[in-house]
């Protein structure tokens, strides 16, 4: 039996990366590979209770590193990778026979080749921070040949201006509960669901609110690393009146305001996918989204699936508009499954 090895920096938290690596995990084992993986942090009960296509490794090597920081977990991880039947998910460029490409931290400086560097606050603030990661990345990987799946058309984008020829490869989106979601829509309830960071352009949704004073905005919040970030966000939504900050939100809370918000409202700027773009669309929310990145560009389709704003003047013109919709675009999220991924990447791996 022919063995491939999967490389995943860490399932300690689980989010898209993860949902990835599972997906990739499960295709490998159908096509009758024996796999090893190879991670940092694992709990397989955890994992399996939240991804059902989870299947359990032949092999599983969990590695030790004392770094607490989360970009050298991967970069840790991704310098553990060989050429060969092998796989990384740990998002950016490896020796590994392929490497997804969630977004190629290694190459931000191209970000300015595209337009984008003026929109991304979070890493021009956090030079210090990502400057020893590209040093130790262009020691170990500047001569890599793996081959490049991109998760969107714009990651993607970054890596053609690097000199890299790569796929796109949509990451899976569980759709099938939220596909089933019906119920009486409130056109002046606006959902929001992001992670509490600066890097996810919450002033953005707040700018919104000021104005849309009518409007009630639900903002679904998973908790970030700042405690001081947080108090910041929470200070801003009381004071706004309008704006509801639900942190660390159930899955019943979740249900609830996919079935009855009409307008999903995406903040983040140049959003390398937007996992949570395809989730409200099964649901059967209008998408509103940043016009930049590959929620706008590959879910959205620059406007045919939903709308878009460039600043915020632009961004309420389109809640007031999508207040309005009677489209429905559940029916494009099936171009995102678990099963389109598996197709895909089983065309990828045999051809």
């Amino acid at each position: 039996m022919v063995e491939y090895t999967l490389y995943h920096h860490s399932f300690e938290v689980l989010g898209g990366s993860e949902r990835v690596a599972v997906a990739v995990l499960n295709t490998l084992k159908s096509l009758g590979f024996k796999v090893k993986l190879v991670t940092l942090n694992i709990d397989i009960e955890k994992v399996k209770k939240w991804d059902n296509n989870f299947v359990v490794p032949d092999e599983i090597i969990v590695k030790h590193f004392p770094v607490k920081f989360g970009l050298y977990k991967a970069l840790y991880t991704s310098m553990l990778t060989k050429p060969g039947n092998t796989f990384s998910t740990i998002g950016d460029i490896t020796n590994a026979g392929y490497s997804y490409i969630h977004f190629p931290w290694s190459l931000t400086d191209n970000l300015k080749k595209i337009h984008a560097e003026d929109d991304e606050p979070y890493i021009k603030n956090m030079r210090a921070y990502f400057l020893p990661y590209k040093y130790i990345h262009g020691l170990f990987f500047s001569r890599s040949k793996t081959k490049l799946l991109a998760n969107s058309s714009w990651t993607g984008k970054i890596l053609e201006i690097s000199g890299y020829s790569y796929d796109v490869l949509y990451p899976p989106v569980e759709t099938s509960e939220y596909l089933k979601i019906k119920g009486e829509r409130n056109p002046k309830l606006v959902l929001s669901i992001s992670r509490i960071a600066p890097e996810k352009n919450l002033n953005n949704l707040f700018s919104v609110a000021k104005i849309l004073k009518d409007y009630t905005f639900i903002l679904l919040g998973s908790s970030g690393r700042s405690k001081k970030y947080l108090e910041e966000v929470k200070s801003t939504a009381d004071n706004l009146g309008n704006v509801k900050i639900i942190e660390d939100f159930t899955r019943d809370e979740l249900l609830k305001y996919l079935g009855t918000a009409k307008i999903y409202f995406h903040p983040k700027v140049n959003e390398h996918f937007g996992i949570s773009v395809v989730e409200a669309m099964s649901a059967g929310l209008i998408p509103v989204v940043h016009k930049s990145g590959g929620a706008w560009l590959d879910i959205v389709k620059e406007g045919k699936y939903g709308l878009g704003y460039s600043n915020v003047d632009e961004a309420v013109n389109s809640i007031i508009e999508a207040s309005k919709y009677e489209n429905n675009f559940r029916d494009v999220t099936l171009n995102f499954s678990f099963d389109k991924f598996k197709e895909r990447l089983i065309k990828i791996l045999t051809r």
